[in-house]
């Protein structure tokens, strides 16, 4: 017999009293924390609680309709003594890396992260 599965896009995890630890799911926030409220007269008071990210919701929302991340890109600054921006960057380079990634199909107001990476942050 298949059982049918309900995945809420507000969901909350909590630890209570009695050492159990329960999910709880609702259509809003609002019922999911109400939810996790009126268990504790079962469980005990509620030592800890959060919001739950799942593989179909996170934060209400569900998963397809998220924007993509932006594409982040580490610069190895060991060894470069040229002339640097007032960030720190080499001096164009934030402007050379917006160009690359327009080339290569991303929109052109799509968020770039650049991170500088010095030698002692290096890994063996």
């Amino acid at each position: 017999m298949n059982e049918m599965q309900t995945f809420y896009p507000w969901c909350v995890v909590a630890a209570f009293s009695d050492g159990s630890r329960l999910t709880f799911g609702g259509s809003t926030e609002e019922q999911a924390r109400s939810a996790m409220e009126a268990a504790s007269n079962e469980h005990g008071e509620i030592s800890w609680w959060d919001h739950v990210t799942d593989t179909n919701y996170v934060d209400g929302q569900y998963y397809q309709l998220l924007p993509d991340l932006p594409t982040l890109h580490v610069v190895d600054l060991a060894g470069y003594d040229g002339p640097v921006d007032a960030n720190g960057f080499p001096a164009g380079l934030p402007d050379k890396i917006a160009r690359y990634a327009v080339e290569h199909g991303a929109a052109e107001d799509e968020a770039q992260v650049i991170v500088r990476m010095h030698e002692r942050w290096r890994r063996a």
